[in-house]
């Protein structure tokens, strides 16, 4: 277990899902609104430099990030524009999103500033080749999931409307594209990291070096070893692994 795990015992166990945390988020999200991206995101870079995962990141690495709202776009602090700026345009950040309106709003920012390391495709990651109804908010897409990812309440359902869309293997994804090997994969999706998970085993026999997960649920240190994987760091959203440990 890394030394930054043993300083920080007590880290993320502040419930994401309580009402408070979202009201926070939520406030957070409009006020950093004000502020311009190059600003943000020129702070953010120089903030998370010696943090994990991106201090593990190096210029020419190719990077997935499975989840990417446009709601932390917006208020500087979404994952795969940080992938972009450490990766460099040697790198290639490859970015899978279920929701139109967040993919648009990324797509459109990426074309006015120039930034060709950046690579959309409109679709939910999977353990396998199917189709997935996603609920999503609007409101704060960072809260989306996926069918059977979360059991909320009818009042909060409210929140949401269901779109049903194609989902697959992010290995299916991969070699789809034409590609055999990444360096990171960072998952971010309200409940999914296990489904996901079991769509990526070619990847990791292939040698995926690293994977962070949001946290979202309980048993990922001890599930992650059963894929070969130790626990790196807790990171910005939930933990950083690694496949040899080299970290540790």
């Amino acid at each position: 277990m890394g030394e930054d795990v043993k300083r920080q015992p007590l880290r993320y166990r502040w419930s994401h899902e309580a009402p408070l945390h979202r009201l926070l988020v939520r406030a957070y999200n409009w006020f950093s609104r004000l502020i311009p991206l190059s600003v943000k995101y020129g702070i953010g870079r120089a903030l998370r430099a010696s943090r994990y995962p991106y201090k593990l990141v190096e210029p020419g690495w190719s990077v997935v990030q499975i989840g990417s709202p446009r709601d932390t776009l917006l208020s500087g602090r979404n994952r795969a524009m940080y992938f972009s700026l450490f990766v460099g345009n040697r790198g290639r950040v490859f970015v899978l999103e279920p929701d139109e309106g967040s993919v648009r709003t990324f797509k459109s920012i990426a074309d006015k500033r120039n930034i060709s390391n950046l690579h959309f495709s409109q679709l939910a990651a999977w353990s396998e080749e199917a189709r997935l109804t996603i609920y999503v908010d609007d409101n704060h897409p960072a809260s989306n999931f996926s069918e059977g990812s979360k059991d909320y309440d009818e009042r909060r359902m409210q929140d949401y409307r269901a779109v049903e869309m194609p989902a697959d293997s992010l290995d299916n994804i991969l070699t789809g594209k034409g590609i055999d090997r990444v360096d990171l994969v960072s998952i971010t999706t309200n409940g999914a990291e296990r489904n996901i998970l079991q769509g990526m085993r070619s990847l990791m026999s292939a040698g995926l070096p690293y994977i962070c997960l949001a946290v979202t649920g309980e048993g990922y240190i001890e599930m992650m070893r059963e894929y070969g994987y130790q626990l790196v760091s807790h990171d910005d959203r939930g933990f950083t692994f690694s496949q040899d440990s080299r970290e540790s």
